[in-house]
């Protein structure tokens, strides 16, 4: 009995030494606080990083971070190159791509994408005026169209982006969030839909705190996941959904704490 106990450690031990680390990808912009490459080690920072790392050890699961351009990201975990990707706002369209959880509250970070406009701009006007959002938060995309100049802008390969150009009232450039925020204060565009904290905290760090705002209306109320390549997920399962559990759990004592 002794022999058969010690027998199954080993085997248990031998397989966590050769259990591959998940394999996930990130965009490879700063979006502070949320993630971030440490210039001190190069290591993905932030605090959907240790939401995902708290998740993956209670389960003795090692993750693997790679900082990538969006689309590249999205190509390689369709690919197999990368296990999973983060943080991506769940579609239709991208329901058929990836495995997504299905129970809704498995999500990484619930999320608002406000307007960062100029201050004492014609959009500030305009909302204060109670124009630019209806009475129920909703933004007022024909009123929007009617007072347009530059357009707005949000972060390319974004479904915000897929947003604006639909509805006919995105900016002629694309713009990254650094940028965005620049032309904004200048008066060279309209707007730049970007996530609250993320875009509130770009704004203290460029200076432009006095001269570019966040609206009070939301533009979209929406969440965050982890999807995995849908192979993966076939092979894993009933660990990657368990792993989706945890996020929920992590999430809540992080975040809450933050």
């Amino acid at each position: 009995m002794l022999l058969k106990v010690q027998l199954l450690l080993l085997l248990v031990i031998c397989f966590n030494c050769i259990a591959k680390p998940w394999r996930l990808c990130h965009e490879d912009k700063e979006y502070r606080p949320y993630i971030y490459v440490a210039p001190e080690n190069s290591l993905s920072s932030g605090l959907l990083i240790d939401i995902l790392n708290q998740a993956a050890n209670t389960m003795n699961i090692e993750l693997s971070f790679t900082a990538l351009p969006w689309k590249r990201c999205k190509q390689g975990v369709k690919d197999g190159i990368y296990d999973g990707i983060f943080a991506m706002i769940k579609t239709e369209h991208r329901s058929k791509q990836f495995a997504y959880p299905a129970d809704q509250q498995s999500y990484l970070n619930e999320v608002d994408y406000i307007i960062l406009y100029k201050n004492r701009s014609f959009l500030h006007r305009a909302e204060l005026a109670g124009k630019l959002f209806s009475e129920k938060g909703k933004f007022n995309i024909e009123y929007y169209r009617n007072i347009q100049m530059y357009g707005l802008q949000a972060p390319t390969g974004y479904v915000l982006e897929q947003f604006l150009k639909q509805h006919n009232i995105a900016a002629q450039n694309d713009y990254d969030l650094n940028l965005g925020i620049q032309q904004v204060a200048l008066g060279r565009l309209d707007g730049y839909i970007v996530e609250k904290r993320i875009g509130m905290e770009r704004v203290k760090v460029l200076n432009q705190y006095n001269n570019v705002i966040s609206s009070q209306g939301v533009v979209k109320r929406t969440y965050w996941y982890v999807p995995f390549n849908r192979h993966f997920y076939n092979k894993n399962k009933s660990d990657v959904v368990r792993f989706w559990q945890n996020i929920k759990l992590a999430r809540e004592q992080i975040l809450h704490s933050d």
